[in-house]
């Protein structure tokens, strides 16, 4: 998965030169709804690829151990579904890596689900493309980290451009609806406008970008990875100009600031969410290393209550509250803390 600010709800910045003030639970909207508006599910750690920047540490031979079983995944699908979720999305790792991963779309599709998926590119075969729109699945969204090849192999280790430039091109023409992700480096941001042409050109209709985050495999190569402060200025002011360029034509998203003032927005008004991982586990959100269930022992709707409930921990909100103090604190984000 990629791991810039704004995956999950984040992607706001620190207020600079003031204090900060202890964070506090607040309520949210999400209590009156009996199921969540949007399931993230993680369906496999492994990954053909090893992304410099992956949030989730995926790669060859990562899968988790304990992954969900078969039963299990359909289990959870068959659970939303009679929830009546209405967003379900499928990521990774690499979610077509997962054996399984058609026949669950199909099962999804065929009850009616509104589905994404979240890919790396290389397995959108005409073949796998055309099967994706005949199961109505509503948009794909492809990681595309540098506009050129020599860029995107940087970031992308054991990507292929070409291929996955093909892939998108092969998904379009299925007629499925694409949205590009664009995680920034050092080495990449100079190609943004570029990055954002090439994204309409091949016919997306979304373009997601933010800020790099400190966790996963970025830890490990933070100092070579992330732009400094004149880059990103140069980045979003880019961003801002394509943004007004493509109004109507393509919708250019991006999070400007960084993350511990989303955060505490985030404490106070949750979004309606739930983060799965490959082993049931669910997170309240991407960028808090919190668990509020597992669904290989609780039903979705007991961990839907659980996750309303887990909000006014205040563990959460003193987390927050550190986070505002030290923004490394997101390389915790794998060591897990149970509310």
């Amino acid at each position: 998965m990629d791991g810039f600010e704004g995956d999950g709800g984040v992607g706001h910045a620190q207020d600079v030169g003031v204090r900060p003030q202890p964070a506090t639970p607040g309520t949210t909207t999400s209590g009156a709804l009996g199921a969540p508006l949007y399931l993230a599910w993680q369906l496999t750690n492994e990954c053909n690829f090893a992304c410099l920047h992956c949030i989730e540490e995926s790669g060859p031979g990562r899968a988790f151990k304990d992954e969900l079983s078969d039963a299990q995944a359909f289990d959870v699908l068959r659970q939303a579904i009679d929830l009546d979720v209405p967003y379900i999305s499928l990521s990774g790792g690499e979610p077509m890596v997962h054996p399984r991963f058609f026949d669950l779309v199909e099962y999804a599709a065929g009850r009616g689900a509104q589905l994404k998926i979240e890919t790396n590119g290389q397995y959108l075969t005409k073949e796998a493309c055309q099967r994706l729109k005949e199961l109505d699945v509503k948009s794909v969204q492809v990681s595309m980290d540098g506009a050129s090849r020599e860029t995107f192999n940087k970031m992308r280790v054991r990507g292929d451009f070409d291929q996955v430039m093909q892939g998108i091109r092969n998904l379009v023409e299925a007629g499925v609806p694409l949205e590009i992700n664009y995680s920034p480096t050092k080495f990449n941001t100079h190609e943004i406008a570029r990055a954002v042409d090439l994204a309409h050109e091949l016919g997306a209709q979304n373009f997601y970008t933010g800020r790099t985050m400190y966790t996963g495999n970025a830890v490990k190569t933070w100092q070579k990875l992330v732009p400094n402060e004149d880059q990103y200025m140069h980045y979003f002011n880019t961003l801002y100009l394509k943004r007004l360029e493509y109004i109507g034509r393509m919708r250019v998203h991006y999070h400007e600031l960084g993350l511990r003032q989303e955060m505490r927005e985030r404490l106070e008004n949750p979004a309606a969410l739930l983060i799965v991982l490959p082993n049931g586990l669910v997170k309240l959100i991407n960028a808090l290393p919190f668990i509020c269930g597992d669904l290989r022992t609780e039903s979705l709707a007991q961990v839907w209550s659980n996750f309303q409930r887990a909000w006014q921990d205040p563990r959460v909100a003193d987390f927050v509250t550190e986070l505002e103090q030290d923004s490394t604190k997101t390389a915790e984000l794998h060591r897990w803390i149970y509310v």
